[in-house]
């Protein structure tokens, strides 16, 4: 195998397995078994936020520079700074590590336990024995990107291979017709919010300058890193695009038994049990705890990273990843639906921001005007704030009500008009900003 074969299939495969955490397992059986036999149109929704916005996240922080701040400094640096530092709190200690080690012990650890074994008790013990092994590869950060790549991922795509295979030629049941009592905006809309969750648009931002990083100390260098950036986008998306329509499947062919599980963990329990029995159990477990384990480990050191960088090197890279650690530790006790209740007010505001910075990176050498990202920022920033009040019991009414005036707003995605007209007018002021420089600096008669 040539060098540059093997060096996109390791770093695609670690990209991969940094993208395959526990909302990824979790997320598309339940939003199969409520779509039932219409479970392929939530799985379109699930694929462009979970794989799509993810891949060209990944892209587009390397057209812009191969960076985080590079993504969102057309805006302001201040605002990078403010984005960023956003971002890898959410993806790293506030949400998503913490629910990487609490889905471990519900999926990976519950299951086999004596019932008589306190929950609360399992999770705290069990939880502090993730960490501990995230911390030994984190602290080895040169090697990390290989490792997980070339040992960790292919033995949990093989696991997940033998579930998907098995949901093919054996599916648990008949898909049922969707349960639309659970469906807010639609069932695209169903899987496009639900791919929210998985964080992954928002890690691509961070993970890109980390595989970027990982590219560049091969050697690989311009266009031909560039190339490779794209490469390994792809072999992630098309392994995360095979695990959600897998998945999702999963939970549309046992949908009439799992549309009542309100609980995500266990519904994704039941649902391979249900296929495959007391085995699958046991290759689910194993999938959870590698998908988990690698996840956890490339937050853990991209976050770590990164505010090792912004403290300027106050505390060494040891000190502040034990610290987010310890962080994540403490929030994984709330559990698996805890921290996802406490996460999705908040993610529904960020996404769209997240979503308009990728879109306009991708097209960055095209857009002339910074006041385009501005604008387009500052457009989408309310429908975001709007759509999580949502979310939210206590506003929900006064949200609803407001949004069904708003273009798309019903089907839930009222960011989109306001941020391709906040772009259009940010096109207009920034032509108008140079057409007065460049009278204010022509010679006057």
């Amino acid at each position: 195998m040539r060098s540059r074969t093997k060096d996109l299939l390791i770093i695609g495969f670690a990209l991969f397995a940094m993208f395959l955490g526990a909302g990824n397992i979790i997320f598309p059986p339940y939003m199969g078994s409520i779509a039932g036999n219409r479970w392929g149109l939530s799985a379109l929704g699930f694929i462009l936020t979970g794989t799509g916005l993810p891949m060209l996240g990944v892209i587009a922080v390397a057209k812009a520079g191969g960076t985080a701040a590079d993504i969102s400094n057309r805006v302001s640096d201040n605002f990078a700074l403010v984005i960023n530092t956003v971002i890898l709190t959410f993806i790293g200690p506030l949400f998503a590590i913490p629910r990487t080690a609490a889905t471990t012990v519900e999926l990976s650890i519950r299951p086999f336990m004596p019932a008589e074994i306190d929950s609360k008790t399992l999770l705290v013990v069990s939880a502090l024995g993730f960490f501990m092994i995230c911390l030994f590869f984190v602290l080895t950060p040169n090697q990390v990107i290989d490792r997980i790549g070339s040992i960790l991922t292919p033995v949990l795509i093989v696991f997940l291979l033998i579930l998907i295979i098995t949901s093919i030629v054996k599916p648990i049941g008949r898909a049922v017709a969707p349960d639309f009592s659970r469906v807010d905006s639609g069932l695209f809309h169903l899987g496009f919010s639900t791919g929210y969750q998985t964080m992954d648009a928002l890690a691509s931002i961070v993970f890109g300058g980390t595989i970027a990083h990982a590219i560049f100390k091969k050697g690989y260098k311009g266009r031909q890193a560039s190339r490779l950036m794209q490469g390994v986008a792809l072999v992630a998306g098309l392994g995360t695009m095979l695990v959600y329509v897998g998945f999702a499947w999963i939970g549309a062919s046992g949908s009439a038994h799992l549309q009542g599980i309100q609980d995500r963990t266990t519904l994704t329990t039941t649902a391979i049990e249900l296929l495959a029995g007391q085995a699958g159990k046991v290759i689910l477990a194993l999938i959870i705890f590698l998908a988990c384990l690698t996840t956890a480990i490339g937050l853990l050191l991209t976050a770590g990273q990164y505010f090792t960088a912004i403290l300027k090197q106050r505390f060494s890279f040891r000190q502040v990843t034990v610290f987010l650690g310890l962080i994540s530790y403490l929030i994984s006790i709330m559990g698996v639906e805890g921290i996802i209740n406490l996460s999705t007010p908040l993610l529904e505001i960020i996404y769209p921001v997240v979503i308009v910075l990728i879109v306009l990176n991708l097209f960055g050498e095209k857009i002339k005007y910074d006041e385009v990202f501005v604008f387009g920022v500052i457009f989408s920033l309310p429908l975001g704030i709007l759509q999580a009040l949502k979310t939210i019991s206590v506003t929900r009414p006064q949200a609803e009500q407001i949004l069904t005036h708003v273009p798309l707003g019903p089907q839930g995605f009222a960011f989109f008009i306001p941020a391709i007209i906040g772009c259009v007018l940010g096109w207009f002021y920034g032509r108008h900003k140079e057409a007065k420089l460049t009278k204010a600096d022509s010679p006057q008669e």
